[in-house]
């Protein structure tokens, strides 16, 4: 598996999903929780995530102010008038500050993470209480993985899997945590598991690819898509689903005896074309913002653009060859991605973020 391709499926899923951990980035620690093999799933040890601290430097947003601190005045005003009523009373803090992550702006909380000495008391307090948050999240996150491996069998599994997607605990937080247990199985998958044995990183991507394919269908199709795509490994695969869901579908039936019956009314398209140019057109803007914020490096943020700019050439190819080079579906979809992949100017959110 392509990690910079299941990185960037949790930007496509910010959209609709926003949370803090789209602007954290993750350090991998080993714990000593092993779990014991069931009816065909591995001896699985799981790895612990924690924030770290960003992989990439912050814009000029994030030098000193005159003050000490690492904020602007703006900043500083958006964090008084917030918290200050709540920093005296630690569980409303946290309780504020749960409400405020879904929309808080992604350099904010990279700026809060490296703040626990700010001079001011405010700034410090939010900061003290969003690494409580995020550690608490994480560990609930490694609970719901280690309840999913300790099934016993696969369609116990999946039934959990299930439940915990309708429970909405599919979230950011969990798709941190099963993303470094991969990429640790990933690197170690050069020592073989016992014959008759489901390798650590076979169940992981099972637990991946069910949790993926739970959460796609509560989300808008052209992010579903977007999302399916960006998991498929397979060139072929890609085109067949972006023919399936781009494309009108077939308008007949048949018959048990081979005879085709023509149905009345337009053939379906199961995501229309535009709806992929937004969903890849906010994946992008993701991207750069989490760029921007430090959450990333250049180059990770750079193989993340390039995995979406390959699902958009892919499905221009589609469209071309099914609706017709001249059609009117197929220069919308170029229009729609010109500004993402080619802005008219540097200031565009599709290269500095929003």
């Amino acid at each position: 598996m392509r990690f910079s391709r299941l990185i960037v499926i949790h930007f496509c899923l910010a959209a609709t999903q926003v949370s803090a951990f789209q602007s954290i980035s993750v350090s991998c620690r080993r714990a000593s929780l092993s779990l014991h093999r069931h009816d065909g799933l591995a001896s699985i040890e799981i790895a612990r995530t924690g924030p770290s601290l960003p992989m990439a430097s912050t814009s000029s947003d994030s030098t000193d102010t005159a003050n000490g601190s690492v904020f602007s005045s703006e900043e500083l005003q958006f964090l008084e008038n917030t918290f200050a009523d709540a920093v005296k009373d630690a569980q409303a803090l946290k309780s504020t500050l749960l409400e405020q992550l879904p929309t808080m702006n992604p350099a904010i909380i990279m700026k809060l993470k490296q703040s626990l000495a700010d001079p001011n008391e405010t700034v410090q307090a939010v900061a003290n209480a969003l690494g409580s948050v995020l550690e608490a999240q994480l560990e609930q996150a490694r609970d719901i993985l280690k309840s999913l491996l300790d099934a016993g069998e696969i369609r116990k599994m999946d039934a959990l899997i299930g439940k915990a997607a309708r429970d909405g605990k599919l979230d950011a937080a969990f798709f941190s945590v099963l993303q470094m247990n991969l990429q640790n199985a990933a690197q170690e998958a050069a020592a073989a598991a016992e014959e008759g044995e489901a390798s650590r990183v076979q169940v992981l991507q099972h637990v991946y690819t069910r949790c993926q394919e739970e959460v796609e269908k509560n989300v808008p199709p052209g992010i579903a898509l977007l999302n399916k795509l960006l998991r498929t490994e397979i060139d072929s695969i890609r085109a067949n689903q972006l023919k399936h869901y781009l494309c009108p579908q077939p308008n007949v039936i048949t018959a048990p005896d081979g005879t085709e019956i023509q149905l009345e009314g337009e053939p379906r398209i199961l995501v229309p074309p535009p709806l992929l140019v937004d969903a890849i057109g906010n994946a992008i803007k993701q991207i750069r913002t989490v760029e921007k914020a430090g959450g990333t490096d250049p180059a990770s943020a750079a193989n993340m653009v390039e995995s979406v700019r390959q699902v958009a050439k892919e499905a221009r190819i589609i469209i071309g060859e099914n609706y017709g080079i001249e059609s009117e579906a197929l220069q919308e979809f170029e229009e729609g991605l010109q500004p993402v992949f080619r802005p008219d100017s540097p200031e565009s959110v599709y290269i500095k973020g929003e």
